[in-house]
This record gives C-alpha cells, sequence and structure tokens, in this order.
C-alpha cells in the first residue's frame, strides 16, 4: 500500500503539472488530423483550382512568385496531390508566407503567414505552443510526462494485490446511478483504461517527433540498424554548368521512382542540394520518405533513398509519425484519432475534480481547522 501511495502522488502530481499542456496538445490535435480538409472547405479559393487541361511547367510558377515576391525565396513546393490541388509554395522558412498557385494557368491565387489562418494558428499551437523551439520542448517533455502517467495510472488501476479478476472488469465500467464522486471516479478510470494504448503512442511518437535525434538513434541501436546517411552535398565547383531546366529533373525523378513527387525542396545554401521527395505504394507516411537529391549546378543525381530499401531503424522511425497523426489505418483511425484527443481534457477534468474533493476532505477532518 506504501507503493501504491507514492505511484499515486507520483501520477495526481505529474497531471497536475502536465495536465494543460497535454490538454491543449489533445485537443488541438484532434482539431488538426482533418487539416487539408478543413483548409479546402475554409479556403477553396486557395486550395482548389478548377481542372482546364494540362499543368504549366513547375519553372513558370516558380517565375511568377519570384516576380511576385522578389524580397522572399521560395523554401519548398507542395506538388498537387489531386487533379483539383493547388501549388503550394512556402517561402523562406517552413512556416513561413503560404503563396497558392493553380496548376493549370500559373496564376498566384494568394497568400497568407501560416499564423493567418485559424487552422495554421492551430498547427502551430499543437507543434511549437506559438513560441518555436522552447514550445517544441516543453510539448516533448509533456508526452514525456504522459507516457508516465499512463504507466503509474495502469498501476493503480490494476486490482491490488491480486484480489480476483472480477474487479478487472470493473475498471471499464462507469457506475452512472452512483453518487456523483463515484461516478467522476469511474469515469476517470474507465477513460483511463479505454484510452492508454493509444495515449502512449502518441505520446511516444510525439517524443519522438520533438527529440528526433534521440530517438533516431535509439530506433538504430534497438533494430542494430546502420544510420542514415547525412544529405549529400552540392558541388559549387560546378556553378559554371548548365543545369537542366527543373521539370527535365522532375521528369527524371519520375523516371528513376514510380511513386508520385509529394515535396520540393529547393537548395538554400551554395551547397545544398535541390530534393524530390515521393511517396512510393508501400509507404505509410502522407509525404512519403522516398527521397531523390539532385546537385543544384549540374542535375547530376546524388543519392537516391528509397523508403522500402531503407535500413530497419529507418523504417521503423518512418512510421512513427504516420502513427502520431492516424492515417495508418485510413478515415477510421483519424476519426478514432480525433476522438482520442479528447480524453486528456476528460482524464485532466475528472483527476482534477477528485483532487479538490480530496483536499477539502482533508480540510474539514476533525483537529483540522482552516484560518
Amino acid at each position: 500500500m506504501k507503493i501504491r501511495r507514492v505511484v499515486f502522488n507520483f501520477h495526481l502530481y505529474i497531471g497536475l503539472a502536465a495536465g494543460l499542456f497535454l490538454v491543449l496538445s489533445g485537443l488541438t490535435g484532434s482539431m488538426i488530423v482533418f487539416r487539408e480538409e478543413i483548409e479546402a472547405l475554409l479556403h477553396p479559393e486557395l486550395m482548389e483550382a478548377a481542372v482546364n487541361g494540362e499543368r504549366v511547367p513547375l519553372q513558370t510558377v516558380l517565375n511568377a512568385v519570384s516576380q511576385a515576391y522578389p524580397d522572399d525565396t521560395v523554401f519548398s513546393v507542395r506538388m498537387p496531390r489531386t487533379p483539383k490541388q493547388t501549388y503550394l509554395l512556402k517561402m523562406n522558412e517552413p512556416h513561413g508566407l503560404f503563396v497558392y498557385a493553380d496548376p493549370y494557368n500559373g496564376e498566384l491565387l494568394g497568400a497568407h503567414r501560416q499564423e493567418d489562418t485559424f487552422i495554421g494558428w492551430v498547427a502551430l499551437l499543437h507543434t511549437e505552443l506559438l513560441i518555436g523551439e522552447r514550445g517544441k520542448t516543453i510539448l516533448g517533455v509533456s508526452a514525456l510526462l504522459l507516457i508516465c502517467m499512463s504507466i503509474t495510472g495502469f498501476f493503480l488501476w490494476w486490482p491490488p494485490n491480486g484480489k480476483g479478476i472480477g474487479k478487472f472488469a470493473r475498471g471499464f465500467k462507469v457506475g452512472w446511478s452512483a453518487p456523483w464522486k463515484k461516478v467522476i471516479f469511474d469515469l476517470h478510470r474507465a477513460s483511463g483504461a479505454y484510452t492508454i494504448v493509444f495515449l502512449m503512442i502518441i505520446a511516444f511518437t510525439g517524443v519522438s517527433l520533438v527529440f528526433n535525434k534521440t530517438m533516431v538513434e535509439l530506433t538504430n541501436f534497438l533494430t542494430a540498424s546502420v544510420p542514415r546517411p547525412v544529405p549529400p552535398h552540392s558541388d559549387p565547383l560546378g556553378a559554371a554548368g548548365m543545369i537542366p531546366p527543373l521539370d527535365d529533373l522532375l521528369h527524371q525523378a519520375d523516371s528513376i521512382l514510380s511513386g508520385p513527387t509529394t515535396w520540393i525542396n529547393l537548395p538554400q545554401t551554395p551547397r545544398a542540394p535541390l530534393v524530390v521527395r515521393k511517396k512510393m505504394p508501400e509507404e505509410f507516411h502522407p509525404n512519403g520518405r522516398s527521397f531523390i537529391y539532385f546537385d543544384q549546378y549540374t542535375g547530376e543525381v546524388l543519392r537516391i533513398e528509397n523508403a522500402s530499401a531503407a535500413p530497419s531503424g529507418t523504417r521503423v522511425y518512418n512510421l512513427f509519425y504516420p502513427l502520431h497523426i492516424g492515417v495508418v489505418g485510413g478515415t477510421f483511425t483519424r476519426i478514432l484519432q480525433v476522438i482520442i484527443g479528447f480524453s486528456p481534457l476528460v482524464l485532466f477534468v475528472t483527476g482534477y475534480i477528485m483532487w479538490r474533493n480530496r483536499t477539502k476532505a482533508r480540510a474539514y477532518k476533525p483537529g483540522c481547522f482552516i484560518n
């Protein structure tokens, strides 16, 4: 019983310390599971274009963006994934200015900063609390604490001293006709029991996204895998050469890997490569984890990374993001992810009420006085 008391206090104070961050993370995570669909609904003038013949060369779009935004640099380009989807060009950095272009006539449809739209603001709140790297670290630590809470919660939920498996089933039930304090307790216990596996997955994968370098090393160690090589470099000595047009490089990338191109990362430094990102049919990652690196000066293929042929550690790590956002099982698991996102709110509110009830009960015990 002394061990249970220590575990109980540990579980309680972790919940009080990290609860609000976990509630915020859960609710915002639920909202961005269907981010693309919500954005298309709220901003169809930016997200959708009328299908009209063949797409114009991507270079035409890049030229139009350069003329319209001469003081900005294209960081990356999201390729259309459906006939109606537009080009998204991210300027300067991943969360900078977003510019949208019609893929059939090259016309620029509009632009905004990520935080200027509701769902973009929610996404930044979910990933970095609107304060950059410090926010990411806070959320990463909160996810670690959620793992601790899940483990201690399971320990407290399990019937003590092996007193019959019959009590095991009670942990999944809520006695709605019982006194309200018992209902709160049952609701807290049952909510944790039904969601613990999903919360552990979300927390673990969330930690892997924040502390990615450490998690990559750990995954490689556990799977006895060689690390993924660092990206290759372009050779500035080839700057005098004639680079093939960007659209020719995209055609070449299609002949190398058959999967659709999802993103293009344009070089931001003299030694950076041009990176074409692809999604192979067997990949769960919505953007794919297959890459073709081109020398930015000569167009030479520097490296090909096919996710299906990657070392086992890399393939395992590549699953973490799809698991985190719930796309592994399709629409069903995405809907489930939305529902699970509300569980931290239920657990925090019921846990807080239980804690307040216990605090008041102690304060009014005989011999205890409040000034």
